[in-house]
């Protein structure tokens, strides 16, 4: 065996230990912490996304901590949504956020609207104007280019479970080329005696 076969021996063997721990009732509490890959219903490659997610038992509840990059791919009809994330049974706490490359118009204006809430019920996420410029090692970088792809970043609401991305463009939006992504980090949290965020 090659010491890359090793590796990954070594890691499947790890991540199967951790999870019979975790499922078998160990320090998280029989809590199994790790979100499904998506099920390719608008395009999103289930492989390609990354997920952290940790949690912590505490007197009284447990926490949360996700962060999530969800590559864009495919298409999206007009008036379509891509469900992102469902915390459930957990409520984000203030402490949470989303940077979001996404097709833009002219005036560097998203195609696309982040809503989060309880579902059914949500509400827009205000993801500010695009961000235009950043530095990469002290050099000035170009983040947007209106009317083609545009960077955002907003804050995640306190005590909400779910977050959808929603085609408002009027039209059908591809997300074929431009590394188009969301990237989701929030802390969230459940009270041990309540049964969670009604779903």
């Amino acid at each position: 065996m090659n010491n890359n076969t090793n590796v990954y021996s070594l890691l499947l063997l790890m991540v199967a230990i951790a999870t019979v721990s975790v499922i078998g009732g160990g320090s998280g509490g029989g809590l199994v912490a790790t979100l499904p890959g998506f099920d390719n219903a608008y395009g999103l490659a289930a492989a390609a996304a990354t997920t952290t997610n940790q949690t912590q038992a505490t007197e009284g509840e447990e926490n949360l901590f996700i962060s999530q990059n969800i590559p864009l791919t495919g298409k999206l009809e007009n008036g379509d949504y891509l469900h992102l994330i469902d915390l459930a049974p957990f409520n984000t706490t203030a402490e949470g956020h989303i940077a979001l490359k996404v097709p833009c118009d002219d005036n560097g204006k998203p195609l696309a609207t982040i809503i989060s809430g309880i579902a059914p019920n949500f509400r827009t996420l205000d993801v500010g104007n695009s961000i235009n410029n950043g530095t990469l090692d002290g050099k000035n970088i170009k983040l947007s280019i209106a009317g083609s792809s545009c960077f955002y970043h907003g804050k995640i609401p306190n005590g909400i479970t779910d977050i959808a991305l929603v085609n408002t463009s009027n039209q059908t939006l591809s997300f074929e080329t431009g590394g188009f992504s969301a990237v989701i980090t929030a802390h969230a949290t459940i009270s041990k005696s309540s049964s969670g965020a009604p779903h």
